[in-house]
């Protein structure tokens, strides 16, 4: 029983010191000014901030709760009513997106480019697929998923 008892604070003892031994949090410069931040002390000069950063400000009271909850009071239905209206596309962004769908469409099928006399103007494929690529981009970077 007193065997278990040693085994038992030993192990306790290298927890604490391992605990303690991890948490050293060092703050130095180098030659140019830039500041560094390790757990490993360096060997420079360096500050021991452990104490600094250990620091916690947490109140999980039910009074600082009630504090937060009037800071940042729950969304209500015309908050969320707002928010939907504030994601809706312009009717100008919507003619847009609904342009540049179709002249994708145009750009994956049979095309001839035409410039503007009236000429036909020659691409490769290369170039038709490259032209739609950049379209299906611009359509997801700007337009909403149809």
């Amino acid at each position: 029983m007193q065997k278990y008892s040693y085994i038992f604070l030993f192990i306790i003892g290298h927890v604490f010191y391992i605990a303690q031994a991890s948490a050293e949090v060092y703050r130095w410069s180098d030659s140019d000014g830039k500041l560094h931040y390790g757990d490993k002390k360096p060997k420079v000069k360096a500050d021991d901030i452990t104490e600094t950063v250990n620091k916690q400000n947490i109140d999980t009271s039910t009074a600082e709760h009630q504090k937060l909850e009037a800071l940042f009071r729950k969304e209500n239905a015309s908050d969320r009513a707002y928010r939907a209206q504030q994601n809706q596309p312009s009717q100008a962004q919507e003619q847009a997106c609904a342009n540049a769908r179709e002249r994708l469409f145009k750009l994956e099928g049979r095309v001839e480019f035409i410039d503007k006399d009236g000429k036909v103007v020659k691409v490769t494929e290369q170039e038709r697929i490259q032209r739609a690529n950049e379209m299906r981009k611009m359509l997801a970077e700007r337009c909403p998923p149809q």
